[in-house]
């Protein structure tokens, strides 16, 4: 049985590694070949082994919630009629009215300078829109992200996840139960606690597998660093391979070990 290849993206736009433009390349890519992007569902039925996917698959991820997600990656994925998971800090998710994106003529011509600045985020209009169209399912990345501060600890792990995920069934209606967690760290004792805050995926940043019945505690991913197809070509097929992607992921978590020391 294959694994399933779970992408990681943050940024699209003209000013980072994966423009719209390259984004727009990789999805015609994947459509090209034969693959289809999951649904929270799907990818949770194939992890717990209830239904494994047996065709060419990938799941789509987007951290943090950047209002590049909107302006340029949701009308590209809307256009191919693909899917994709969309975990936001709910904490920095604004007000007001939707942008114009870039279909309507809009644009973001800096994404960096202004990157955590209140414009630089969603607000719960455009998520409640791309949730609606079915383009992207609104998951959890905490309520804080520990406000971006990694060396900080979660003092209040359970009222992080309960917030996170009371503000997206209220602002959008829709609840997919995922979560991922900030910079893919996280600590075994967090993962019980889970089902009971109604959570039933849980995303890492952690190359690997993703093979049938592997679990839906520990999804792992791999950074999409360039825009360029070839490339994602590559890594697709790498992470597609259980063998290879297993292989890949220990010798990823040894050098992380390596490094900490």
């Amino acid at each position: 049985m294959s694994s399933v290849p779970v992408l990681l993206y943050h940024h699209i736009a003209p000013d980072r590694e994966v423009t719209p433009e390259g984004f727009a390349a990789q999805l015609d890519w994947l459509r090209a070949a034969g693959y289809r992007t999951l649904s929270a569902d799907e990818l949770h039925a194939h992890l717990t082994g209830k239904e494994p996917v047996r065709e060419r698959a990938v799941a789509l991820t987007f951290d943090d919630g950047y209002a590049d997600n909107w302006i340029y990656a949701y009308p590209l994925l809307k256009k191919r009629r693909m899917l994709a998971q969309l975990f936001v800090v709910t904490d920095r998710i604004g007000r007001g009215k939707p942008r114009l994106r870039a279909d309507q003529g809009g644009s973001l011509p800096d994404t960096i300078s202004r990157e955590r600045a209140p414009e630089g985020f969603l607000n719960w209009a455009e998520c409640l829109a791309m949730s609606a169209d079915g383009v992207f399912e609104i998951g959890s990345h905490t309520a804080t992200h520990r406000d971006f501060d990694r060396r900080k600890t979660c003092a209040d792990l359970p009222g992080e996840l309960e917030r996170s995920r009371d503000a997206i069934r209220e602002r959008t209606g829709a609840w997919p139960g995922t979560v991922a967690w900030p910079w893919g760290d996280y600590e075994a004792s967090w993962l019980k606690r889970l089902p009971e805050l109604g959570y039933r995926l849980a995303f890492t940043a952690r190359p690997g597998a993703n093979a049938s019945g592997r679990g839906a505690w520990r999804v792992k991913r791999f950074k999409v660093k360039n825009g360029d197809p070839k490339w994602l070509a590559r890594r697709v097929a790498l992470y597609r391979s259980r063998p290879l992607a297993a292989a890949y992921g220990a010798l990823h978590g040894l050098d992380r070990a390596f490094k900490r020391r």
